[in-house]
């Protein structure tokens, strides 16, 4: 027999999907339709707009909110740490800074390569992310620690992106101070293309280890008691939470707090089984940030607000009252 409250959760859960399923449809609806060209079928330009930048767009909106909410699932449980996040660990500036370097300093030759930005943008994801965990391996308990090296990490890969933009303005795309807060005025197909094909791998990564992450909840010595390869999955994680992360980075630049935000209040609401954890932490990802971007484009127009500057009056308060509560649990 079921127990009922196990019976209700489930059911709830599936509400959360349909209802979450349904905003994301909505947001795409509205995305189409909107905008400063208006929406006129049958009109010269209609095909154009719609299917060559406004449904790339939304679509990437999508992907990038999916992507950053699992990596901020993954490296929470990676660093056993309920203030990790792609922007707060400074991962995403040194993604920004992998990219601005792909941008801004490799030679001209390579810059049709589409997969030269995201792969720039994760090898400096990267970089900062071993850094971390190198650092914070005696001391990963401590969100304290974490939350200062991660502003230090950020702030020395966004002051040499500074530098690399001051030094290169001529190799510079239009708009690169832009990008790095944040946009998706540049989506394409092939960023939707390449976007689905990591997003789809790393969720099935996740949903196909969960059992494991739910282990290493427990702490690294009771899962490795249960059966887990802790230094395997850890590298897993380490791999997969920074490809998400950088390659959002690559295609929308820097977008700060959704990591942080979407993982806390899915687990208030359903616990942090990690099954249905990156279920709904996806689908709340790109529910967000599809909104955001909708805001964005539609708030000042016919120009646009950087991503950031809207997820951030939703994130900062979060993150305050977040760490406020950190604090007084005794993690610092």
């Amino acid at each position: 027999m079921t127990h009922p409250r196990r019976l209700q959760t489930t059911r709830a859960f599936g509400w959360a999907v349909l209802a979450l399923v349904l905003i994301i449809l909505a947001v795409v609806a509205v995305s189409l339709v909107v905008g400063v060209a208006g929406f006129a079928p049958g009109s010269a330009n209609f095909r154009l707009i719609v299917e060559g930048i406004r449904l790339p767009r939304a679509l990437l909106a999508l992907l990038i909110g999916g992507m950053l909410a699992v990596s901020g699932v993954y490296m929470q449980t990676l660093f056993q740490n309920p203030l990790a996040e792609p922007y707060i660990t400074g991962v995403s500036a040194g993604a920004g800074l992998g990219a601005v370097i792909a941008l801004g300093v490799l030679p001209l030759a390579f810059s049709h390569l589409n997969l030269l930005l995201p792969a720039c943008a994760f090898a400096g994801g990267m970089a900062v992310t071993l850094l971390l965990f190198l650092l914070l391996r005696d001391a990963a308990s401590s969100p304290l620690k974490l939350l200062l090296l991660g502003i230090a990490l950020g702030t020395l890969a966004a002051s040499l992106m500074a530098f690399i933009l001051i030094a290169f303005p001529e190799r510079m795309l239009r708009g690169a101070l832009f990008w790095l807060f944040g946009s998706l005025a540049g989506a394409s197909w092939w960023q939707v293309g390449i976007g689905t094909v990591v997003l789809v791998a790393g969720c099935a990564w996740g949903l196909l280890s969960f059992r494991a992450l739910d282990a290493l909840l427990l702490g690294r010595e009771d899962a490795h008691n249960l059966g887990v390869n802790v230094p395997r999955l850890s590298r897993w994680l380490l791999v997969v939470a920074t490809l998400l992360a950088s390659v959002s980075v690559a295609f929308a630049g820097i977008v700060t707090f959704v990591g942080l935000v979407i993982p806390h209040i899915v687990r208030i609401l359903f616990g942090a089984g990690h099954l249905k954890l990156i279920i709904l932490s996806l689908l709340c990802g790109m529910a967000l940030v599809g909104i955001v971007d909708l805001a964005a484009r539609q708030l000042m127009p016919p120009g646009e607000i950087p991503l950031s500057i809207i997820t951030s009056l939703i994130g900062a308060p979060f993150f305050i009252l977040l760490l406020l509560k950190v604090r007084g649990g005794g993690y610092v």
